[in-house]
């Protein structure tokens, strides 16, 4: 199986990773990570999530304090998402700098986040079903997010899903110490 990753973004550290698809008579098979993404992108993977969600959902965003950043490849098995992105990094020229890529069931890719990257994704079909590949494991105390509403970003949804938590996060300001990792 080849790899093809690619950095088609303003955020140089940010990957896509295009995923083949093998189709048959069944229907297709797709690896979605082996040791060349490892060595590749040197990470990890310690934990594996999902999610299923609604249309017009926004998840996050949210990252990981101090020394207990994670890296995550995130995928939509099933459906499409809008996947955001932004440089929480104290010390990079992109700091306070965010991009986005449509992830869906037909495009097979998977998007690679850095540590340092908060992140977050708005569901734009009926539902989404998103996977997690995560490096660290997840720690609620070092748990950091921003009001997802509170960015100049065009979430693409109409009547935007919030949990409590996420429209409880702080708004975004790039002079909020807090956001600078």
């Amino acid at each position: 199986m080849s790899l093809i990753i690619k950095n088609d973004n303003l955020l140089k550290d940010i990957r896509v990773i295009e995923n083949e698809k093998f189709f048959d008579e069944r229907g297709f098979f797709s690896k979605i990570f082996h040791k060349e993404i490892k060595k590749n992108l040197k990470i990890n993977i310690d934990e594996i999530f999902y999610s299923v969600n609604k249309k017009g959902v926004i998840r996050g965003i949210h990252y990981q304090k101090k020394d207990k950043q994670l890296g995550k490849i995130v995928g939509c098995l099933d459906g499409e998402i809008l996947d955001f992105f932004i440089d929480l990094r104290k010390d990079s020229e992109t700091y306070g700098k965010f991009s986005s890529e449509i992830i869906n069931s037909k495009n097979n890719i998977s998007i690679f986040v850095p540590e340092g990257f908060g992140h977050g994704f708005s569901v734009l079909s009926k539902s989404a079903t998103v996977i997690y590949l995560q490096s660290g494991d997840y720690d609620p105390k070092h748990e950091g997010g921003i009001n997802p509403l509170s960015i100049d970003f065009d979430w693409n949804v109409d009547d935007p899903i919030l949990s409590e938590r996420d429209s409880n996060h702080p708004r975004f300001n790039l002079n909020n110490q807090e956001f600078k990792l």
